[in-house]
């Protein structure tokens, strides 16, 4: 595999550096090393295994393209073991937008490799090489090569659904109910419930991961806590201030259930009245929110036979087709860019999250996102980082699943890693963090 062994410094990411596989103790270098080909290699087997769906759908034709994608996947992992410069996109919406990126690039590298260049862009990259190899094809553009991944998460995970839905539909039915206390319980449910991360857990959900019944124990893993500055800024309102609530989504299955349940609180106890979901436009990173997981899962949760899932869902649904929530989408989201340059990039999107009172940032790739994919101090405070992305109130719910933190207290980073040496990595712990810094355009 040339080019790759000797390639980089074996050294940790140097502190206010760009996250890179160019540092080989990185996580950056891990993932493209080993998870990328594992992921690509999983992909191919699932499309296989599942090649007789494609065949019942969309018939010999759609088999023969199949044929098509899995040849572009072997060929993009390929180039990524053997450090292949990275090429620009072709035949996609975004494509000018891509290729404008890597341009970019290469003003400060010469030539990006998947080992040399920043790992969000390689990251992106990936996806949107393996995305554009489906949706050139003529039968079966719009398949989702993750659906299956996707389907056995959520049975797997239905339990912890049932578990939550009890709770959240007596919550909804208290009326006596002390709502600091609740919204607070509900808002670390949902940073818990990005424990379930399919390009992390390879589908794996964890029953201990319940979160219902283990959050005492989970909060002594939460290394930042702005749960009360968050409910300042959803319950402390003026006749001026906007009544949305943005929600830029992470993964679907179990975790966006939580943000479902977050979503039915804020409205049903008039915090909002109306929440937007931010969706992915295709299928990315394995398990992040499409416009079509939503409706599975809607459909999924109306024909359960449990009564409380079917109620939820019915009244979401309601919610919906009420515009009381929307779904939005944009090519942003899918961009290697960070969300510092999302007012150079897409103005039109900053403006819209401007109208919004909070911002809720779900995710690990939300995170390093919003931290501009630099390896910040520990004790940078989060606004900080954030480097001038100030559309309106935003938080960030993420469990750690990359070596990039910021907002921490002195020692704290400290005490975690002599707990547990992958602390950054794992998902084990986790953030709630908060800023209330606005700079409007």
């Amino acid at each position: 595999m040339e080019g790759k062994e000797s390639f980089g410094m074996d050294i940790k990411t140097p502190i206010n550096v760009t996250l890179s596989a160019f540092y080989k103790r990185s996580f950056a270098f891990h993932t493209i090393k080993d998870r990328i080909p594992i992921i690509l290699t999983e992909t191919i087997d699932s499309l296989i295994r599942n090649k007789n769906d494609i065949l019942k759908f969309y018939g010999l034709d759609g088999i023969e393209e199949l044929k098509l994608i899995i040849g572009e996947i072997s060929k993009l992992k390929y180039e990524i073991q053997t450090n292949k410069p990275i090429l620009k996109i072709e035949g996609t919406t975004d494509a000018a937008l891509y290729n404008q990126f890597l341009e970019e690039q290469m003003i400060k590298i010469q030539e990006p490799t998947p080992f040399n260049a920043q790992w969000l862009h390689l990251e992106c990259y990936v996806y949107r090489r393996l995305m554009a190899a489906i949706q050139k094809t003529k039968i079966i553009p719009d398949l989702d090569p993750f659906i299956w991944k996707k389907e056995e998460s959520f049975a797997k995970s239905l339990e912890l659904h049932i578990q939550l839905g009890n709770m959240v539909d007596k919550v909804l039915n208290d009326t006596e109910c002390d709502l600091q206390k609740e919204f607070t319980k509900l808002l670390k449910l949902n940073l818990w419930g990005n424990k379930c991360d399919l390009s992390i857990t390879y589908g794996v959900v964890r029953e201990e991961d319940s979160h219902v019944d283990n959050l005492e124990k989970l909060n002594t893993k939460l290394l930042s806590d702005a749960s009360e500055d968050i409910w300042n800024a959803i319950s402390t309102s003026t006749e001026e201030d906007s009544s949305i609530v943005d929600i830029v989504l992470d993964n679907t299955g179990y975790e966006f259930f939580c943000d479902l349940c977050l979503a039915d609180f804020l409205v049903e106890k008039k915090f909002a009245e109306t929440i937007r979901f931010y969706v992915k436009s295709f299928p990315w990173f394995i398990s992040d929110v499409t416009r079509p997981d939503i409706d599975c899962m809607l459909r999924q949760l109306q024909s359960n036979k449990n009564a409380t899932l079917r109620k939820l869902a019915d009244r979401w649904l309601n919610y919906i087709q009420a515009g009381v929530w929307t779904l939005e989408s944009s090519d942003f989201w899918t961009l290697p860019y960070t969300y510092k340059e999302m007012r150079r990039i897409d103005p039109d999107l900053y403006r819209k999250l401007s109208e919004a009172k909070l911002v809720i940032f779900k995710g690990d790739l939300n995170y390093r996102k919003l931290l501009g994919e630099k390896n910040w101090l520990y004790t940078t405070p989060f606004p900080d980082a954030l480097d001038g992305f100030y559309p309106t109130k935003l938080c960030a719910l993420r469990t750690l699943k990359a070596d990039l933190v910021c907002g921490l207290n002195p020692g704290v980073a400290e005490e975690a890693e002599e707990t547990d040496k992958n602390w950054l990595i794992d998902g084990k712990f986790g953030v709630i963090q908060f800023s209330n810094l606005i700079e409007k355009i």
